[in-house]
């Protein structure tokens, strides 16, 4: 009958075209239907469950324990519920203990502005430590063999007066024990059971203990990527952690909107902590970074990310934050400290960050500026910047522009910024404190304390900004005390507020990973 009444209609060749367009499209839509089992309506809002003890991914995922049709349970992988997720679903990782493999991706589903796609991971940790199969290793010389190892730790790759590992953080295993790091070849020769990254070949070496082979030890290093990886829309994850990734801890990757990451931490992984890419918005809220080779968070392309409330402490091969490119950043309420071994905020290309209400410190064991310009935008409102060499020093070959409003700049052995003449217009510095430092290079010469009113006047810069004890104390005696402190009474009595006053759950976040040691069957808190 359809087939009759588009013929007797006009015009015949525009009807039967749809036709075929409409039953091929209804065919292929059975098929998919059909062969996938699914019905034409999605089956979203479920929950999915992952438990790499008791589960199994033959499994439907639909419960959190095993039945015993052998049917029914939860995953055992990750993997498996990124692949068999519908939009807005959500998906409860338990926290066993042990170990989940990283690499995991999420390229579909999602979910809308309405009911985001929750992934839970009630605080399990993620791994990237895993074995290299005996055939990708080869004989380098006798007692040495070798595997291709090249890491996604990008400073560190092209820094060339470094040509190995660093050592932290550890990231080589033998038999289930940290390995000696090599710096060497010669190093290695000596070292029984010893690792060497021999960077300029992009080789592994390892010193096989004296009579042992391959088959006689095992060896574990970082081989999986990113522990979760974002690709899509509405997404929140949550209570998860990484370490040993190859690559970075959490990421996101293409044109996603709306990811959130709560309460993640990223430890000891090869490259960032957190990383968003291409044009992807994201925020994360309380999370931490550290011991990652590479930065805390770094964000390029043209992404968007919001920080609240994170950490950025002690990384080893970049800066504490870093934005390249065009993107844009905002931090809130955070804590940036002990990164190494160059500055603490990093802005490259034409990339903007805006800090508001945090404390940016420096590594008291390699002195180093705080933040480095290129040719961006950098703004920061109510910060604190202490124990460096320097808050910022510019050399008259940035094109970029630095803002720094009250905000406290303190306990630095050199001048707290050095600002060439030619770039006053490109610098604007309002009601600021200044304490314990040599004061402000301003052209050619320094202006500190005895001369601070001729510096303002002939700059035109701080004219609201003086001289004063701000008198931190508490945590790395840098915080604004409640009390005692004109400054704080200020801060009491006025919206105009002076420094960083972190929340307490920053602070408490700072201190959860104190003295954590990441071993292949988990972490080892610190008593």
């Amino acid at each position: 009958m359809l087939l009759y009444f588009l013929m007797k209609s006009e015009p015949y060749k525009k009807n039967i075209a749809v036709m075929i367009h409409l039953f091929s499209t209804c065919l292929l839509l059975c098929f998919i239907f059909l062969s996938s089992g699914v019905t034409a309506e999605p089956d979203s809002g479920r929950v999915l469950y992952v438990n790499n003890i008791t589960g199994n991914d033959i499994f439907d995922g639909l419960k959190p324990a095993p039945a015993n049709d052998g049917k029914t349970g939860p995953f055992a992988t990750i993997g498996k519920a990124f692949a068999s997720v519908c939009t807005s679903d959500r998906i409860e990782i338990s926290n066993t203990g042990k170990p989940y493999k990283g690499g995991n991706t999420l390229v579909a589903a999602g979910g809308t502005a309405e009911k985001p796609l929750v992934i839970n991971g009630n605080g399990a940790l993620i791994s990237g430590l895993d074995l290299i199969p005996r055939e990708k290793w080869a004989t380098a010389r006798n007692g040495i063999v070798a595997t291709d190892f090249w890491p996604m730790s990008n400073m560190l790759k092209s820094y060339e007066p470094i040509q190995h590992w660093i050592g932290s953080p550890q990231i080589w295993w033998l038999d289930g024990k940290p390995a000696p790091n090599c710096t060497s070849e010669e190093q290695l020769n000596s070292t029984s059971g010893g690792f060497y990254w021999n960077k300029p070949v992009r080789q592994l070496w390892v010193h096989l203990p004296e009579g042992k082979t391959l088959d006689d030890v095992v060896i574990q290093v970082p081989v999986h990527s990113t522990a979760i990886c974002i690709n899509t829309d509405f997404v929140t994850v949550k209570s998860l952690r990484s370490m040993f990734s190859w690559n970075d801890g959490f990421d996101t990757h293409g044109r996603g909107k709306n990811i959130v990451f709560q309460h993640c931490i990223a430890t000891d992984n090869c490259g960032q902590g957190f990383s968003v890419h291409d044009t992807n918005i994201a925020l994360y809220e309380d999370c931490l970074a550290e011991r990652n080779a590479s930065s805390g968070s770094c964000d390029v392309n043209e992404c968007h990310s919001v920080y609240r409330r994170c950490v950025f402490v002690n990384n080893t091969f970049e800066a504490g934050v870093y934005a390249n490119e065009n993107s844009q950043h905002t931090f809130e309420n955070c804590l940036i400290t002990g990164n190494q071994p160059f500055e603490q905020v990093w802005q490259r290309h034409s990339s903007r960050m805006n800090f508001i209400n945090c404390i940016i410190a420096g590594n008291p064991r390699n002195p180093k500026g705080l933040v480095s310009l290129e040719h961006g935008t950098l703004y920061f409102r109510e910060c604190t910047f202490a124990d460096a060499a320097f808050v910022c020093q510019l050399s008259g070959m940035e094109l970029g522009s630095l803002s720094i409003v009250r905000s406290i700049m303190t306990r630095c052995t050199e001048p707290f910024l050095a600002i060439p003449v030619a770039m006053t217009n490109r610098v604007k510095l309002v009601n600021n404190v200044y304490f314990a430092g040599a004061g402000v290079k301003f052209g050619d010469r320094i202006f500190g304390k005895p001369d601070w009113a001729e510096y303002q006047k002939l700059s035109g810069l701080d004219l609201d900004s003086r001289w004063e004890d701000p008198q931190l104390g508490g945590e790395l005696n840098i915080n604004m005390q409640s009390d005692s402190s004109v400054l704080a009474q200020h801060r009491k009595n006025s919206r105009m507020s002076i420094g960083a006053v972190l929340p307490d759950s920053v602070w408490e976040l700072y201190r959860k990973t104190r003295g954590d040691v990441a071993t292949p069957g988990g972490i080892i808190k610190a008593r």
